[in-house]
């Protein structure tokens, strides 16, 4: 077996690997964000009030619409099913495009990286629309790279396609779309066409998918609502993406750090790809660095969160996997050694946080509930309170109808709390070491113990903390027959 053969060897076993991870990821409970994708998909009446009426930011209109197709579901792995799927095989086109960009060992180094990647693994198992974004960004980019060397009508319309789904998939998609437009346009400089032609391939290209991106905005986007959360400064968002991607610590004191890394990643690879004249040393820049800085001067977002580049993340795994492997060749012993040392960090940063993922999801709030249940009463309507009603109630309006004997339970909010005290009250936070305390004391309303703690992997989801009130003889409630709330 020689080197090659070896390499591919190991590429299709990483590639099963990844999949693997990703359909473990997708495990678990629902977490809001795929709940309220949910809530949105049940209500509407036709597939098209998908694309007509719920103008809301929970709405990844290709994700919402196979929710709407897979109905009501016991089995929450069915919901994720679209993702799982894109992540697959976004983990196929990263080894195919690395193997076809440079060769087999930047294609089995891009397939590790990318799948061992905490946030690809984390979007990849979501019902969301960041997956299939990511399916179709790369799916585009594959087939631009050919069409701009040997032109095909059929790839032209594919290119479309994809572009068009991608954009379905989730709104920042353009980021991609005008890196496209950036790297055409560069590659059609270079070209020996006449001005004419040049312009005329640049159009047919990108036109399409701009003119509906337009029109979808005219139409959708421009007047979508905002459901809210926590506001966070620019900068933080960006040091926080850019220490995901490489595996550090998501404090303060490495995000300065992680963007100069990421920086320098950017910087490194493209003089490289320069010095060997491939055009894609303008791409990788554009879709890593400044197609999200325009994005954030042209739209100002109040809420700002790393999902949002997420659609750049694997491009960023495919240029430090060529960047990597570039030193590994190099005859300088001390860059070979750098790149094992880089490869051997990203994977020790990363493996933690796969770790938690595999294990905790995104919360146990189906446990939790159940957990209540249990060590209540059977005769008595329980009472449940929470210290956020939104996102709590919305979680436990979904969960509660799937737990045994789940219709005893019933949700007070806070401003009922005077008159209706509740006899458990469920503390969340996204913080993975958060400590509640051992008690819980509300003026007025009376004392609580912790009984029980239901964690998360981080990102997505949150963390429940069961507290009981120490005098519940004195409020249960009998249950009236038939069990209505």
């Amino acid at each position: 077996m020689n080197r090659q053969q070896i390499f591919k060897l190991l590429t299709g076993v990483a590639i099963l690997l990844s999949a693997a991870a990703i359909i473990a990821a997708a495990r678990g409970d629902l977490w809001l964000d795929e709940v309220t994708s949910l809530s949105l998909a049940g209500k509407a009446r036709s597939f098209l009030e998908i694309f007509t009426i719920f103008h809301y930011d929970n709405n990844h209109p290709l994700n919402t619409l196979f929710l709407y197709l897979a109905g009501n579901q016991n089995n929450f792995f069915i919901y994720r099913l679209l993702a799982v799927f894109s992540g697959i095989g976004s983990i196929l086109l990263i080894g195919y495009v690395a193997r076809r960009d440079w060769g087999w060992m930047e294609a089995l180094c891009s397939v590790v990286l990318a799948g061992t990647s905490y946030p690809l693994l984390l979007y990849f198992s979501e019902a969301r629309g960041y997956a299939p974004e990511v399916f179709f960004g790369l799916a585009a980019y594959a087939i631009l790279r050919v069409n701009l060397r040997d032109y095909s009508t059929l790839r032209l319309v594919l290119f479309w396609l994809t572009s068009i789904l991608g954009i379905l998939s989730h709104a920042t998609f353009i980021m991609l779309t005008v890196s496209f437009v950036v790297w055409n346009l560069a590659y059609e400089i270079q070209n020996n066409a006449t001005l004419r032609k040049k312009a005329g391939w640049l159009i047919a290209h990108h036109l399409p998918p701009l003119a509906f991106f337009g029109c979808w905005y005219l139409f959708f986007l421009k007047n979508m609502i905002i459901d809210g959360g926590p506001v966070y400064s620019t900068w933080m968002v960006i040091g926080q993406a850019c220490a995901l991607l490489l595996g550090l610590s998501d404090t303060s004191g490495f995000h300065d750090a992680a963007v100069i890394l990421v920086l320098a990643v950017v910087a490194a690879g493209a003089i490289s790809l320069h010095n060997k004249r491939d055009i894609k040393w303008i791409f990788f820049p554009t879709i890593i660095v400044f197609a999200p800085a325009l994005m954030l001067l042209i739209n100002h977002p109040l809420h700002l969160y790393f999902r949002y580049f997420f659609v750049c993340f694997p491009f960023f795994i495919l240029l430090l996997a060529y960047l990597l492997c570039d030193w590994y060749r190099s005859p300088a012993i001390s860059l070979r050694l750098l790149s094992f040392i880089a490869i051997a960090l990203f994977l020790i940063g990363q493996a933690p946080r796969d770790y938690l993922l595999l294990k905790l999801g995104r919360g146990e709030y189906a446990a939790a509930l159940e957990y209540i249940v249990n060590n209540s009463p059977k005769d008595v309507i329980v009472r449940v309170g929470s210290d956020h009603d939104f996102r709590n109630r919305t979680l436990f309006n979904f969960y509660s109808t799937r737990v045994a004997a789940g219709d005893k339970l019933c949700y007070i909010e806070q401003s009922q709390w005077a008159n209706n005290h509740p006899d458990w009250i469920i503390r969340h936070s996204q913080e993975i070491n958060y400590d509640p305390g051992d008690n819980l004391l509300i003026k007025g309303i009376g004392k609580y113990h912790l009984e029980g703690t239901y964690g998360f992997s981080g990102y997505s989801g949150f963390s429940w903390f069961l507290f009981r009130s120490e005098d519940l003889p004195s409020r249960w409630l009998p249950r009236p027959s038939g069990g209505n709330r």
